[in-house]
């Protein structure tokens, strides 16, 4: 839904309009939690917060600008490690603040979300050139361009899928799992936080060996394929690691501990995929690409986790973790069937 709302290029030379619209629906809302009554209210907020998502389309879409193709994803690394580091930093500071009540925290939080607020809007900014071209661009075009009727907007958004699903699944549900296999609160805990921060490092190490091929290419299809190698290995050691969990994770906790670090290495990939954005579209299309591909990969983000919870039921555990492994096998596959497209061809 987040990125349904950019999909048309609404944002493409309005990089910070936008980044005011995603956080004003994550931070009004998280003001407006704490004092409202109703389940109904509450929940429209929360899933307005949720929009926020579309952020990482926004962020791409701009940091292009600023960036060579091949030191795009170390522009985006911190961002998105946080997704997973966030999982780890709530669990341990939540024991510390919980004593302050949960509607003080959700000033507190509200508090940092307007501090980086204030420093995005203070210091971002497109670069000129770039903007330029963007503006060009479009008024260059002679009749509509729609990202839906690029090839790359498709295949885009699949490639992504494996990881939305796996991600925001094995993120909710990995200390219920601990709990199964008859792990103590304590150590349930750190092994999620202990997931999270391999996810948060694991952005970097894979932002920087994406940059590093990418750097020893000669064109985009070369930078493309560079970074495509990255995510298939980050696809591999996220089906391996769902494995590990599902072979090895009931005879220790250590076991499973290196299991779930083996899974949080999938977190090599995002930064490699929103980097590709300004690689695989024209710069007419850039916007609504990166709008259009998360539409689509995205969309398992919530459905990943209901149908996994649905799943645990009737297939059992076993079920859940042997889709995540199928998963990122289609990945793999998606991933060798994107480095076919030439993408001389298709305007980019």
């Amino acid at each position: 839904m987040a990125f349904f709302i950019g999909h048309g290029g609404l944002f493409d030379t309005r990089i910070r309009l936008g980044v005011f619209v995603a956080q004003a629906l994550l931070i009004v809302p998280q003001l407006l939690i704490p004092i409202v009554s109703s389940l109904w209210l509450m929940t429209i907020l929360r899933f307005s917060q949720g929009l926020m998502i579309m952020m990482l389309a926004l962020f791409s879409v701009q940091l292009s600008g600023w960036f060579k193709p091949s030191e795009r994803a170390r522009s985006l690394a911190f961002t998105l490690g946080a997704i997973s580091l966030g999982g780890a930093l709530g669990g341990l500071l939540s024991g510390s603040l919980a004593a302050l009540g949960w509607r003080e925290m959700y000033y507190i939080t509200a508090g940092v979300m307007i501090l980086g607020a204030v420093v995005y809007f203070a210091f971002a900014r497109n670069a000129a050139s770039w903007q330029k071209a963007l503006i060009d661009s479009k008024r260059n075009s002679i009749h509509h361009e729609s990202a839906w009727r690029n090839p790359m907007t498709w295949i885009m958004g699949f490639i992504q899928i494996p990881l939305t699903w796996t991600l925001f699944s094995i993120g909710g549900f990995l200390p219920s799992y601990a709990y199964h296999l008859g792990y103590p609160t304590g150590q349930a805990g750190a092994l999620m936080e202990v997931w999270g921060i391999t996810g948060f490092l694991a952005a970097f190490i894979g932002a920087f060996l994406g940059d590093a091929w990418a750097k020893n290419q000669k064109d985009r299809q070369g930078v493309f394929r560079a970074r495509l190698k990255v995510m298939t290995i980050a696809d591999i050691l996220m089906g391996l690691g769902a494995l590990l969990i599902l072979l090895i994770g009931h005879l220790s906790f250590g076991m499973l501990l290196f299991a779930a670090i083996i899974n949080g290495l999938l977190m090599m990939l995002p930064p490699n995929y929103w980097a590709t954005p300004g690689t695989v579209f024209p710069i007419s299309l850039i916007g609504a690409g990166a709008f259009g591909m998360g539409l689509i990969s995205n969309s398992t983000s919530a459905i990943g986790p209901v149908v996994s919870s649905a799943l645990v039921p009737t297939l059992g555990w076993n079920g859940v973790f042997l889709i995540m492994v199928i998963l990122s096998l289609i990945g793999v596959i998606l991933n060798i069937f994107a480095a076919k497209f030439d993408l001389s061809k298709l305007g980019a």
